[in-house]
């Protein structure tokens, strides 16, 4: 066979067909790809979502699980109890922010040392504010003493 017989052959069964005309023409490869990439970004997106609310769910517990740690050593009689400082924050990706302050005279906050439960002169409470996702600047708060609870911004307990 000649070259231009070879030339006229490839034509017609084009680049991803054998001999005999069997695979896969180019539109039909385009096709496939477009397919496979419309489903990954729905994909995508709906793990941000869920890496969202792992998020969201991480705050909760490890705030709760201080609050008992507290509490704990409170009734133990601890002469300065303290908490295990939140690790978990650090796994949540950049979607909270960690704080703890004291609850002074007239409910302002005051600065306090990081991973005890109690101030100078009554308890501290630990907070998170949301910077990034949905509800951006929802702040949740707890008594390290009382265990109260405080939500804003969107943000529940629930």
């Amino acid at each position: 066979m000649n070259k231009s017989a070879q030339f006229r052959q490839a034509l017609a069964t084009g680049p991803f067909k054998n001999s005999s005309g069997e695979g896969f023409s180019l539109i039909e490869l385009v096709v496939v790809i477009g397919v496979l990439a419309i489903l990954a970004s729905i994909g995508i997106s709906s793990f941000i979502g869920v890496k969202e609310n792992a998020a969201d769910a991480l705050v909760k517990i490890s705030m709760q699980n201080t609050f008992k740690e507290c509490k704990l050593q409170i009734i133990r009689g601890q002469q300065i109890p303290t908490f295990t400082i939140m690790l978990g924050l650090h796994a949540t990706n950049g979607y909270y922010k960690f704080y703890q302050g004291y609850i002074a005279y007239k409910g302002k906050d005051k600065g306090t040392t990081i991973g005890n439960c109690l101030g100078p002169l009554g308890s501290n409470r630990i907070g998170v504010k949301k910077v990034k996702g949905e509800n951006v600047g929802g702040e949740l708060w707890m008594d390290l003493d009382t265990g109260e609870k405080t939500e804003s911004g969107g943000l529940t307990w629930q």
